[in-house]
């Protein structure tokens, strides 16, 4: 009887030090992000275009690039948009991640849609799958994996 609440001790004390880690490194894993909802009024370009916005989703760690994204061309609401499982993991988890969603152009600058911004950390202890963030108008699902 000793042996299995040594057991079952072990356990409850292990079993959640790997809570966000795929393996023995804790990590944030993003799959994909979800635009659910953007200001339709956001500053574009003088020259306009047709269709809807190409979305790209720039993301940053304290300022500093990390990541485009591949452009979502004609996007319709809620639109998905691939991150190849972008992680954070070490120091990288208690920094500033900020995700800047644009309209793509190919013949200008990238019109901005809007920002949202997240800690990795602050995600790690529900675990979810899906973890919204908001910027003014703007709303990005982020879809983890874990």
């Amino acid at each position: 009887m000793q042996k299995e609440a040594i057991v079952f001790a072990a356990a409850v004390l292990w079993g959640c030090s790997g809570c966000g880690e795929g393996s023995n490194t804790p990590e944030v894993r993003i799959d994909q992000i979800e635009v659910v909802n953007y200001d339709v009024n956001y500053q574009e370009d003088p020259w306009g275009e047709e269709g809807q916005p190409d979305f790209v989703a720039e993301v940053s760690v304290d300022d500093e690039p990390y990541y485009t994204s591949p452009v979502a061309e004609d996007s319709n609401l809620p639109q998905r948009i691939s991150f190849e499982g972008l992680s954070f993991q070490g120091g990288e988890l208690d920094k500033t991640v900020t995700i800047r969603i644009f309209d793509h152009d190919d013949d200008s600058l990238n019109d901005i849609v809007g920002e949202v911004s997240f800690v990795p950390r602050d995600v790690m202890y529900t675990e979810p799958v899906r973890h919204p963030l908001y910027g003014g108008y703007l709303q990005v699902d982020l879809l983890l994996t874990w």
